[in-house]
């Protein structure tokens, strides 16, 4: 229909409320801080933001961990159980197996203990915590790593401004030994943001091969209940990258 025609004029409303009720089913779902319209109205996932590094990626010639960042598979660390997992998708909904995720985070007092640049007197030492780790995603997108919830902490920025960071962990998307994004979770954004629905189905989770790999790697039934009651706190945080040309 074109603009002049007097039709028009009376269809806006009507394409408002429509517009405003598919937003706010998006938003029910879970699913409005990853959906956006393309050009031709279609609904694409928005692409993950990146995000600051930060000064403590482990540095060149560290040996990652794997999907467990515990020293070892029976180690006990007094910070809370906690397993990070989702999909990597590209901004088509489509998988993106065979990348490498990569995650560094502090412990449970807002240290890096792995890192040689770590001030002293930051947080206390947890020898049973690694602090990074990569993995693989899998066939269906998923990745998944056993960890603790990091502190929060307080640093100087450029050596005199002062800043409160909260509890977050380093997410990043690699290929063929570079990066394509680094971003991070901060967690109880992404906790609140991303309820259970469109792209954070628990089950889905439960049944992948990431999470089965997590299970067997950890042997830990915190892990294997991981979202429920009795089992480990549950942080999903799909990466959405964009899309190859």
């Amino acid at each position: 229909m074109h603009p002049s025609d007097p039709r028009a004029a009376q269809l806006q409303p009507r394409r408002r409320f429509h517009a405003t009720l598919l937003a706010s089913a998006a938003a029910a779902l879970g699913a409005g801080g990853l959906l956006a319209n393309t050009p031709a109205g279609a609904q694409q996932l928005r692409p993950t933001s990146g995000d600051f590094e930060g000064p403590y990626r482990p540095p060149k010639g560290t040996t990652w961990g794997g999907i467990d960042l515990m020293t070892s598979r029976d180690a006990s660390s007094p910070g809370k159980p906690l397993v990070l997992a989702g999909r990597l998708l590209d901004t088509g909904g489509r998988p993106q197996p065979g990348l490498q995720v990569q995650v560094w985070q502090a412990n449970a007092t807002g240290r890096y203990d792995y890192h040689p640049g770590e001030t002293p007197g930051h947080g206390r030492p947890d020898p049973a915590f690694r602090g990074h780790g990569e993995s693989e995603v899998d066939a269906e997108g998923w990745f998944a790593f056993r960890t603790i919830r990091p502190g929060g902490y307080k640093r100087t920025l450029f050596g005199f401004v002062p800043w409160t960071f909260v509890p977050h962990i380093h997410v990043a998307v690699r290929a063929a030994g570079r990066d394509l994004l680094v971003t991070q979770a901060d967690l109880d954004t992404v906790a609140a943001r991303r309820p259970a629905g469109a792209h954070a189905d628990h089950a889905e989770l439960m049944r992948s091969e990431a999470m089965r790999r997590l299970v067997a790697a950890t042997g830990s039934a915190a892990v294997a209940g991981a979202g429920t009651q009795s089992g480990a706190e549950l942080i999903r945080f799909d990466v959405v990258l964009v899309a190859a040309a």
